[in-house]
């Protein structure tokens, strides 16, 4: 039986907390332009989650021979991690909705949260800043991020180590995500998982609780439909 209530509550970023997800677009549409090939939401979704190393590949994969020689693996991640970097900088980046008041809330309870996300560490840190400037304080005890763990989600890897530098264990940890990679790292990784359906349908994952948005919800909500799946 789950406790009442999560030792631990372990979050996306892109998504989940934050509207990022455009920017991502934005920068990946105009790295495959450069490399002479269009990019749409439908190439988006499929790289939803990353990490980037296969966001890259898949990029690659589009080309033609001709480009793909040209443009190299370490070219294109590169330059995509420029282009990102650039939309990042270029304002705050808006909360989902209802993410704001949700991690806001932990504080008085007292409830440890981690981010967990497979973007590197260049790109984490200045949405980090922006997280900390917003609410005054930093809610986050723990950062997982892409390039500093030895398996990236899907691997259950990001959640077992965000879990433990917490103290808790993953079966009594909720997960919130909101793409296929993130649910299936959760769920290998034994936690409770929430699913947001923002731009992917997670409809062929049973053993997660499916929600269309935070805007609305409790951590203690949330707790009670991921542990009634």
């Amino acid at each position: 039986m789950p406790p009442e209530s999560p030792s631990a509550v372990l979050f996306d970023m892109d998504g989940t907390l934050l509207d990022s997800e455009p920017l991502w677009l934005i920068a990946e549409t105009n790295t495959m332009q450069v490399m002479g090939c269009d990019w749409d939401q439908n190439d988006q979704e499929h790289c939803l989650g990353g990490p980037v190393v296969r966001v890259v590949a898949y990029m690659r994969s589009k080309l033609s021979t001709r480009a793909a020689d040209q443009f190299d693996n370490s070219w294109v991640e590169a330059y995509l991690m420029a282009q990102v970097l650039n939309q990042y900088g270029r304002g705050d980046i808006p909360w989902m909705p209802g993410a704001r008041d949700l991690v806001a809330s932990a504080r008085a309870l007292n409830l440890p949260l981690a981010l967990v996300t497979n973007s590197p560490r260049a790109i984490v840190e200045g949405a980090h800043r922006g997280i900390i400037a917003d609410l005054g304080y930093d809610p986050f005890g723990v950062l997982v991020v892409g390039d500093e763990v030895g398996n990236t989600k899907p691997h259950p890897e990001p959640f077992q180590t965000a879990a433990t530098r917490l103290g808790a264990t993953p079966n009594d940890c909720l997960a919130v995500e909101d793409s296929p990679t993130g649910v299936l790292a959760a769920i290998a990784a034994g936690c409770h998982v929430i699913a947001i359906e923002h731009l992917a349908l997670l409809t062929e994952f049973s053993a997660a609780s499916r929600i269309k948005s935070l805007a609305g919800h409790s951590f203690d909500s949330l707790w009670k439909l991921a542990t009634t799946n």
